[in-house]
């Protein structure tokens, strides 16, 4: 990571946050859309009755 305050560490930290934020919101993503797809399975249910 380069030495404790030092323009590489920084840098280290900043991309190690930002990937950190991607990972959490492509899991977001993925619980929504598997949240919609459930949804969207138990609506058809109730269309055919």
């Amino acid at each position: 990571l380069g030495k404790a305050g030092s323009i590489a560490y920084i840098d280290a930290i900043e991309q190690i946050t930002a990937r950190t934020k991607i990972e959490a919101l492509d899991r977001s993503i993925e619980t929504l859309k598997q949240g919609l797809k459930d949804l969207v399975e138990e609506t058809s249910k109730y269309n055919k009755e």
